[in-house]
């Protein structure tokens, strides 16, 4: 075992990012004590106002990472025989601390006019139940960004997987119970599989303060392969994905929202650090089988989009596809490769949110989610049609949105990756790279048409020509991630700069 100090350790005063996790479990066991003493409307804003301070209060530690530090949390503990449990935040954590920040608020916000509509369908309101498992269920995500040790990232993704499945099977669709305990099951044992292979290398630590980065743990095949399997699970990649078409498609829309553009990503997020750092030495030897991995993920989700007639459902098998995306940056494990990953998980969350939030918009607005009953809805609903697309064009990579930066990165991190190669090997994986990823445009644009283009279908009826205007609150917040995905088309050196920094002193193979 070896340390690689990085790029300059910065300890933090106060514990800033331990109160960022806190301050929104408080708000949920406010939620969850206060239950019908408040109402949905004071839920939502204790939940959204939670989420604003905890950006706040972690702000410094976000400045800090922009100038180039690795940020520790002055809190943390040694527990003999596992390691270090302490938060720290770097150029790699911090766009999937963000991104889990920014659309957990935003998602909240859209929370309470969708699920007044979900409430009036079940015929019983319990918004202190909803909003407490939902910041249960976020909080955890904030928490597995943040953790330096596996097995503390472990215990985090744990408090994620008990709320959300609840939520499943309490506010769900179709046979909720089943998918709940599908989604329970599944990912538990994907968890369990990478603390087996931790285990097996008798390391946990990512980073230990006042030391620095792990790296080169091990060389042991079986323990990555438990731990790429594990994380894979999580990351429903090709072979292992069968349960979240299910679960993504059937939870209530917020929690899909959230499930599919956060959730599943931390698994490509955990790779990086107990893939990249601990098996960075035989980490070359399996770039070809992981490589292919990726392929085979990006090709098979986008095909079975092809086939979809329910939007959630199509939503979800994209999802599948973009997590082979993260996949190929890891797979090539250079600098452009990682970091193109991890910016991906960005863009893949800020526009996966828009579009699940853009089906939640169709049941409440038009009643339906099925395909063959859409179209020509962009004549009545100008503004969620043009919402939808830029979310679309975040997961296709076009500009202007981050999107197109993350397939850059991915693009040149296979070209540095293959450059030595024949040129005809060269040649195969560039047009295999190139095609998934257009498949991924060709998808987006046919579903696009399919749902706002066109004639009027039979769902077209139904919507009143005010219909926004009466439902603002349920579009205003995807406008903002819309924003967000704009915005850091043109400040993506915010994100960029001090993840690629990174990456080049510690995971870069």
């Amino acid at each position: 075992m070896s340390y690689v100090a990085g790029i300059g350790e910065t300890v933090l005063n106060y514990p800033a990012l331990w109160l960022a996790f806190v301050i929104p479990l408080i708000s949920g066991f406010i939620s969850l004590f206060a239950g019908n003493k408040m109402s949905g409307k004071a839920h939502t804003i204790l939940t959204v106002s939670s989420w604003i301070l905890a950006l706040l209060v972690a702000l410094p530690a976000f400045r800090e990472v922009l100038s180039g530090a690795t940020v520790v949390d002055p809190v943390w503990t040694t527990l003999p025989g596992i390691g270090t449990f302490s938060l720290v935040l770097d150029g790699v954590s911090a766009p999937v601390a963000l991104s889990v920040v920014l659309v957990s608020m935003l998602i909240a916000w859209y929370s309470y006019p969708y699920m007044a509509h979900r409430f009036h369908e079940l015929g019983k309101e319990s918004w202190g139940l909803y909003f407490a498992l939902y910041q249960f269920f976020t909080a955890g995500m904030l928490g597995a960004a943040l953790a330096s040790n596996g097995v503390l990232f472990y215990l985090f993704l744990e408090l994620t997987l008990i709320p959300s499945a609840v939520l499943i099977i309490l506010y769900g669709y179709g046979d909720r119970l089943r998918v709940g305990l599908i989604y329970l099951v599944w990912t538990h044992i994907g968890a369990l599989l990478l603390l087996l292979g931790l285990f097996i290398i008798g390391a946990y630590d990512f980073y230990v303060p006042g030391k620095g980065y792990v790296v080169a743990v091990s060389s042991s095949l079986l323990a990555l392969a438990l731990i790429v399997v594990g994380l894979g699970v999580k990351s429903a990649y090709a072979g292992l994905h069968l349960w979240l078409p299910y679960a993504h498609a059937e939870a209530p829309t917020p929690v899909s929202a959230l499930l599919s553009p956060l959730l599943i990503g931390l698994g490509g997020y955990a790779l990086v650090r107990a893939g990249l750092g601990f098996f960075n030495g035989v980490w070359s030897d399996v770039s070809w089988i992981l490589l292919l991995w990726a392929l085979a993920t990006m090709f098979y989700g986008g095909f079975l989009v092809l086939v979809q007639k329910d939007t959630k459902r199509l939503f979800a098998y994209s999802s599948v596809s973009q997590m082979g995306y993260m996949l190929l940056g890891l797979a090539v494990a250079n600098r452009e490769g990682v970091t193109g990953s991890i910016l991906h998980y960005a863009a893949h969350a800020y526009g996966k949110a828009i579009l699940f939030g853009t089906a939640g918009v169709l049941i409440a607005l038009v009643g339906t989610r099925k395909l063959e009953e859409l179209g020509g809805l962009a004549r009545r609903l100008p503004l969620t049609a043009s919402i939808a697309l830029i979310g679309f064009m975040l997961i296709s990579g076009l500009p202007p949105t981050l999107g197109l930066w993350s397939e850059v990165y991915l693009v040149f991190g296979y070209a540095r990756w293959a450059h030595g190669l024949s040129s005809t090997l060269f040649a195969l994986g560039a047009v295999a790279v190139i095609a998934a990823m257009t498949l991924t445009v060709i998808y987006s644009f046919q579903a696009f048409r399919r749902m706002f283009l066109g004639e009027f279908g039979p769902a077209a009826a139904r919507v009143s020509e005010h219909a926004e205007k009466e439902h603002a609150d349920l579009i205003a917040p995807l406008i903002i991630i819309g924003f967000i995905g704009a915005l850091f088309f043109i400040a993506i050196a915010l994100l960029a700069d001090p993840l690629a920094q990174l990456v080049s002193a510690v995971y870069a193979a």
